[in-house]
């Protein structure tokens, strides 16, 4: 989202998904910015990619706001997307990389989780605790995902993001797929998680994308542009063969052409 429309929404608290949270807040459909992607003229640049924005307050979620529901934020925000859920092909959230209430809400609404990581120590570790923690949190959740009939959201695979060409990363990926076997066997990850052979290498790029709002397939035509487009677009194809769902014919026709152009 380009951020003086960001910006915009600020006049309004319900905008924002920490409304659903307070006892008379928002729906989650009364939250959603449809067609979020504009141009500078603020006409349509991609049909079809609604955002539920959040903000900086949500970290009151953790620490500040009551729970007036006789049952867990993860439990009342899944009820609470529902409603909406058959409107949409895909929904993805993007959590920060901890496991308190909001990434929990998250988590509990899922059927996949994929892992970004860095090729690097720091997110070898992470990757070690979020398994750990999503296994603790599916044992605590057990009771509600039965009453609700809520997914168990299986591991897919880690995506390795900021590559840098010229570096050699064998080493994370050696400890990564030890890590994903370990933990298969122990039946923690799905057999066919694994580290995605697609690689999002690192780029300005994709810094230049966030401040201008725009997804890097929508960049400018600039090499650099096209590659790292590149690398997302044959992450999604094997985002869609793992979970077993065949592109649309319009899905298909898009991924093609922006392979192409």
């Amino acid at each position: 989202m380009r951020l003086d429309r960001l910006n915009a929404l600020n006049r309004n608290p319900s905008n924002f998904i920490l409304s659903l949270f307070k006892e008379t807040g928002s729906s989650i459909s009364s939250c959603i910015q449809k067609d979020v992607v504009r141009d500078s003229d603020g006409e349509i640049a991609l049909k079809g990619l609604d955002l539920v924005p959040s903000s900086f307050n949500l970290m009151d979620l953790e620490h500040e706001l009551p729970n007036p529901w006789e049952k867990p934020f993860y439990a009342h925000f899944y009820q609470e997307l529902k409603p909406i859920e058959k409107d949409y092909d895909y929904i993805f959230f993007d959590c920060p990389p901890s496991f308190f209430h909001a990434p929990q809400c998250a988590v509990f609404s899922s059927e996949h989780i994929i892992v970004p990581a860095n090729p690097d120590a720091l997110s070898i570790i992470g990757f070690h605790l979020l398994i750990e923690k999503l296994e603790s949190f599916r044992k605590q959740s057990l009771r509600w995902r039965e009453d609700l009939k809520a997914p168990l959201p299986q591991i897919l695979g880690i995506s390795l993001n900021a590559v840098k060409l010229g570096t050699n990363i064998d080493v994370p990926l050696e400890r990564f797929n030890a890590q994903i076997e370990r933990f298969a066997a122990q039946n923690k990850v799905p057999e066919r998680a694994c580290v995605f052979p697609e690689q999002i290498r690192h780029s300005v790029t994709v810094e230049r994308a966030v401040l201008q709002g725009l997804p890097m397939v929508l960049m400018s035509k600039r090499e650099a542009s096209i590659k790292v487009a590149e690398d997302y677009i044959r992450t999604t194809q094997r985002i869609l063969e793992l979970t077993a769902e065949k592109p649309s014919p319009e899905e298909a026709s898009l991924l093609n052409s922006f392979g192409q152009n």
